[in-house]
């Protein structure tokens, strides 16, 4: 089973490093990103598992980057924040974040954190694996996929009928569902590695899916 990749986005290196040891420690591999490009950059390169973000960036603030990953995934994030501003922890948790932790903070709370975000998340964002995918059922959220016969049905039982595309959307994020992905395998996915459309033409299917399935907001959360 491969270690989880967490992505720490913070251009103060020292405290960056120290983070990554308290994380190794706890089994988890890290990764660095010091800028807003970074963080694109790191997000087409690896399987994201969960984040720790800086609000305060040298090319922007961390509030893009917690907008952009609830764009496609309810992966566990963390913020940091060099002072306690309401305001900004407010904004944070709206956004999507799951904890707001203030530096300089002590380790053993830091770690307390992180396990106690595993503990809120991982239950709900269980592995699908090929194998579920290849059979005649796979039950989530309350919502009922037939892979084989590509149809969907919410908790009540009635089908929403998908396009081609939207439906492997689906099963794309239905295997994705414990990390975020990036629009380049997002594309990739459904499109296959020659696709040379123009790429942001998966936002509009991504936004697609959502309203057909925003008849459930927990479901659209989850993605």
């Amino acid at each position: 089973m491969r270690q989880a990749n967490i992505l720490i986005v913070d251009d103060d290196i020292e405290l960056s490093e120290e983070v990554a040891e308290v994380l190794h420690e706890q089994g988890f591999s890290a990764l660095f990103a010091r800028t807003l490009l970074q963080f694109d950059q790191q997000l087409r390169d690896h399987h994201i598992d969960r984040f720790v973000v800086d609000l305060l960036l040298p090319d922007g603030h961390g509030h893009k980057i917690i907008r952009k990953i609830r764009q496609f995934s309810s992966a566990g994030i963390v913020v940091l924040s060099g002072k306690l501003n309401e305001v900004d922890k407010v904004v944070s948790l709206e956004l999507g974040a799951d904890d707001y932790v203030v530096k300089p903070f002590a380790r053993s709370e830091f770690i307390a954190r992180i396990k106690s975000l595993l503990r809120r998340i991982e239950p709900q964002h269980s592995r699908i694996t090929e194998t579920d995918l290849e059979g005649s059922e796979i039950n989530f959220a309350g919502w009922r996929t037939e892979p084989n016969a590509r149809r969907i049905f919410s908790p009540a039982d009635e089908q929403v009928h998908l396009t081609k595309l939207e439906f492997d959307l689906w099963i794309t994020f239905l295997k994705g569902l414990d990390r975020v992905l990036a629009r380049d395998q997002l594309i990739y996915s459904i499109r296959g590695r020659d696709w040379a459309g123009y790429d942001r033409s998966i936002d509009g299917l991504v936004s697609r899916l959502r309203k057909k399935l925003a008849i459930d907001p927990n479901l659209e959360e989850s993605f």
